[in-house]
């Protein structure tokens, strides 16, 4: 004889929704257990995501990513350093004396003008002069890429100078016509002044820099090093990105963790055991717990890659390395820390939203539709990140710094780049853990709610209705 099949009736359900409900809000067992099933949550919680294979080829994967990443700001000052290399000048003067100079004293003019103060290694142009016996070979050599530039002086019928310049960049391609061009008229300034008597004070007068005083309040991005800018967006990019994936996939592991609960039944089982409180707690420090050792080993791994760009840079670049060395530690370093700090802030800012939404659908495939708002607010401030990396400092982007569901990724990209106050850190982290404990507080009203609705869905006005009630 086949069993037969069981009828729950609206009364019986309702009667179990009640009797749930005066369990639940009594407390019972399970609330004198308080710390005891929140911390074997967590083991569960924490247990299933480290032992998962996506989990362990993602982590390996991130942290060899991470590391080669450390290798960038050198990599770029190793290209700079190559690409400023010293640029040789030959200079064949066939008009004699100019503006009263020799060869000699022509040459360590020329020298002077194009290197100002820097001298020996990190003078980027190396001046010589050779006699016009040499024109044929040296045009030779400039043809052969033996030379980078030839700059020939004569005199026309008018006694004006004339410059040729010769060189082996291609039009497209030369950073230096500019210079020379600059130069060239400066020669031609001085030797005229000098044809029409004035004396080499009084030329030096009329040639004479203006006394002009530049006053920066902040130091411009553009005046500072390349492989400083560099290691600025580099970090600001890869900790804004970082945080971006990471919240919104174990955020998303919660909601679905806790609806697959939901649709399976097992949350009858569970707030049997548990109070809904030590379920939502234990499931969120659980999956924050799995986050933080993916991210805490990217960051010692970081901080490692770091560490060894100091022997790697002294070795590349000398005693030229020191200063950015210790910019790369100085800077870097502190911004791992605090990209660790913001990141777990965002992760239970947004974990608790979406464990609370996540309890109130009744299958999992609606659970993308319930949290499809926090979802948004992620993502307006992952695209308002794109215009903070440009405009680190302004007024807007430093007001949006304090809103908590967008400060990680208004922060990122001003601590990186240097433009954030060390009271400004304290004060978002502050405005982030009121907001999660306001979050909290709203979930989990949420949440006690959600577990034991199976039969309906809750309206608007019965989730307002739940949040005003203590």
């Amino acid at each position: 004889m086949p069993p037969q099949k069981m009828v729950e009736t609206p009364v019986q359900e309702h009667r179990e929704q009640k009797q749930g409900v005066v369990a639940v809000s009594s407390g019972g067992a399970a609330a004198q257990h308080n710390l005891r099933n929140i911390g074997l949550i967590i083991e569960r919680e924490y247990k299933n995501r480290v032992t998962q294979r996506s989990f362990i080829i993602t982590s390996v994967i991130l942290l060899v990513f991470v590391f080669l990443a450390a290798f960038i700001p050198t990599i770029v000052q190793l290209i700079a350093k190559q690409a400023h290399s010293q640029t040789h000048i030959v200079v064949v003067n066939q008009a004699g004396t100019v503006a009263g100079l020799n060869d000699t004293a022509l040459t360590s003019y020329i020298e002077k003008e194009l290197n100002g103060t820097s001298t020996g290694n990190q003078a980027p142009y190396v001046i010589t002069s050779q006699p016009a016996s040499n024109l044929s070979s040296l045009q030779n050599q400039v043809k052969n890429g033996q030379l980078d530039i030839l700059l020939v002086l004569d005199r026309a019928t008018n006694q004006d100078l004339h410059f040729t310049y010769d060189t082996d960049a291609s039009a497209s391609n030369d950073n230096n016509q500019s210079t020379i061009q600059s130069l060239a008229q400066l020669l031609t300034f001085l030797d005229t002044a000098h044809s029409l008597g004035l004396n080499s004070q009084e030329t030096r007068r009329l040639a004479a820099s203006p006394d002009f005083t530049a006053m920066h309040a902040q130091q411009s991005q553009a005046a500072r090093p390349v492989s400083q800018i560099a290691t600025g967006f580099v970090l600001a990019y890869a900790g804004a990105i970082l945080i971006y994936i990471a919240v919104q996939v174990y955020t998303a592991i919660v909601a679905t963790g806790v609806a697959e609960e939901k649709s399976s039944r097992m949350m009858e089982l569970l707030v049997n055991a548990a109070t809904p409180f030590q379920l939502l707690s234990g499931k969120i420090v659980g999956i924050g717990a799995a986050c933080l050792t993916q991210m805490g080993g990217v960051v010692v791994v970081g901080i490692a890659g770091l560490l060894l760009q100091t022997p790697l840079q002294a070795a590349l670049f000398g005693s030229s390395a020191a200063g950015f060395s210790q910019y790369l530690t100085g800077v870097s370093i502190p911004y791992y820390l605090l990209f660790l700090l913001y990141f777990l802030l965002a992760f239970f800012l947004y974990a608790t939203l979406y464990a609370g939404l996540g309890a109130m659908v009744k299958r999992q495939e609606e659970v993308q539709s319930a949290i499809m708002l926090p979802q948004m607010l992620m993502l307006i401030g992952y695209l308002l990140f794109f215009y903070a990396v440009f405009n680190p400092d302004t007024t807007l982007i430093r007001v949006l710094s304090y809103i908590p569901f967008w400060t990680p990724w208004m922060m990122m990209p001003r601590i990186a780049l240097g433009t954030v106050a060390w009271w400004e850190i304290i004060l978002t982290t502050a405005f982030m853990l009121v907001a999660i404990l306001a979050c909290t507080r709203f979930a989990a009203r949420i949440y006690r709610y959600g577990v034991l609705m199976y039969g309906q869905r809750p309206g608007l006005g019965q989730l307002l209705k739940l949040v005003r009630t203590n």
